[in-house]
């Protein structure tokens, strides 16, 4: 596995950052300095510039500093130099100053994984947060499933629209083609989210194993199966019409936590709930890792805030040695191993 490293982050204009210029000289990266110094900010930075997506926000304009048009994120790895460009007018992305103009040609080729505190949602959030968690680490997977997410999100938005304007009478052969056309592409979603879910528990299962006695496993909860998203639109669409939307399909899937065979969201402890979703980061890394044979940064916000000394002692110890890993805190660390880099409050990087 060749080694690939951030060793250049450059902001202007993103969050709290007016104009930033970091250069990274190892593999481990942490960041500290008060509350309001810009620690978070740069690792949602990075996550942007690999994902398109914030960890933090789905309104875009929260990134761009107070009183700027636009904001800019420059990552220069060992082998290649991103950059992002945020606007009123959305998003441009371009690798090597080659513009990337579809989102499929450009995640996927940095790829991170990150834990943030906002990640406890996974156990304790809604459906929707745990679908955005599957849609957006499988999208850095898997170009073909972003293609087919992508095609299912238009067409159901569609076929939702098609049915808020049809009456039971009106005739129904173009209601009928969409929902050929969302079977198409839900059932690929199904399959490959299935598949996830189980590489992702098996590696979940064994990273959790090392921080705690306790049984953990993920699951997913399809709202329905392949074959049952085909009987569904094909049996029930008077329902869909009744109702003007569309009730059944991976839009709305889940996925649970079981802690010791029950829910970890209401048996398990906060400290215990932090453990389950920091031992997910790692095992997804390590998924990401085995199916694409790609190094991954991993990217840690705040993680340490929650374990006790022994668990924290672990954790360090664990670090993956072939990946890069940039973490932040409040406080400093004493590890020869991190380049350690301070931020002060209020102060320019």
């Amino acid at each position: 596995m060749s080694s690939t490293r951030i060793e250049r982050i450059e902001l202007r204009g993103f969050r709290n950052h007016e104009t930033f210029d970091l250069r990274l000289t190892k593999p481990l990266v942490y960041i500290h300095g008060p509350n309001g110094s810009g620690k978070t900010s740069i690792l949602e930075s990075i996550h942007v510039i690999a994902t398109t997506k914030s960890h933090r926000t789905t309104n875009e304009k929260e990134m761009i500093a107070n009183g700027d048009d636009f904001a800019v994120i420059k990552v220069k790895t060992t082998h290649d130099r991103y950059q992002l460009v945020l606007s009123k007018y959305g998003k441009r992305t371009s690798i090597n100053g080659v513009e990337k103009r579809k989102l499929s040609d450009f995640i996927g080729h940095l790829r991170v994984v990150m834990f943030a505190p906002e990640d406890l949602n996974l156990i304790k959030g809604s459906p929707a947060d745990r679908r955005h968690f599957l849609d957006l680490e499988e999208m850095q997977l898997s170009p073909a499933y972003l293609r087919d997410l992508t095609q299912y999100r238009a067409v159901l938005r569609q076929r939702n629209a098609l049915l808020k304007r049809l009456d039971q009478g009106d005739d129904a052969t173009f209601l009928n083609i969409l929902g050929e056309q969302l079977h198409e592409y839900g059932k690929r979603i199904i399959a490959e989210r299935r598949m996830f879910v189980t590489e992702l528990n098996r590696e979940l299962k064994t990273v959790h194993s090392v921080f705690s006695s306790h049984e953990v496993d993920m699951r997913y909860l399809p709202d329905v199966s392949e074959e049952g998203l085909a009987a569904h639109l094909q049996k029930q669409q008077k329902k869909d019409m009744l109702y003007q939307t569309t009730l059944a399909g991976p839009h709305r899937d889940d996925c649970n936590f079981v802690f010791n065979g029950f829910d970890a969201k209401s048996h398990a402890s906060q400290g215990e709930q932090r453990l389950i979703v920091v031992a997910l980061k790692f095992a997804l890394l390590r998924t990401i890792e085995k199916k694409t044979g790609q190094p991954i940064v991993l990217l840690l916000d705040d993680v340490l805030s929650e374990l006790d000394d022994e668990r924290r002692a672990i954790f360090l110890k664990r670090l993956p040695a072939d990946h890069q890993v940039i973490m932040n805190s409040t406080t400093p660390i004493e590890d020869n191993r991190f380049e350690r880099i301070e931020l002060a409050k209020g102060e320019k990087p």
